[in-house]
């Protein structure tokens, strides 16, 4: 499906750690802001979808929609020191 570099994955666990006593996950999704743009969105969230599926990493889970599955197949997430870098062989387009 897609995977997070292990410094990417020590980059989302910091982050978890500040928002302590609340269950929190991250978030990747596909998104369309208009007709044909579209674009990534990576965050933190306190919420689960009915629809999200669990994504199980090694101390933390990630939340994608099913209909995200194909639009972010073989995507790695990588992090750098600007910030998270997405990285995926099939870019996004909306057909």
């Amino acid at each position: 499906m897609f995977t997070i570099t292990e410094k990417a994955q020590e980059k989302i666990k910091e982050m978890m750690q500040e928002d302590t006593g609340i269950e929190t996950f991250l978030t990747f999704r596909v998104t369309s802001k208009c007709c044909n743009e579209m674009e990534y969105d990576l965050s933190l969230s306190s919420h689960k979808k009915e629809q999200d599926t669990i994504i199980e990493f090694d101390e933390f889970r990630a939340l994608i929609n099913p209909a995200d599955i194909y639009l972010i197949k073989n995507t790695e997430i990588d992090f750098k020191d600007d910030g998270f870098m997405i990285n995926n062989p099939n870019p996004l387009v909306s057909v």
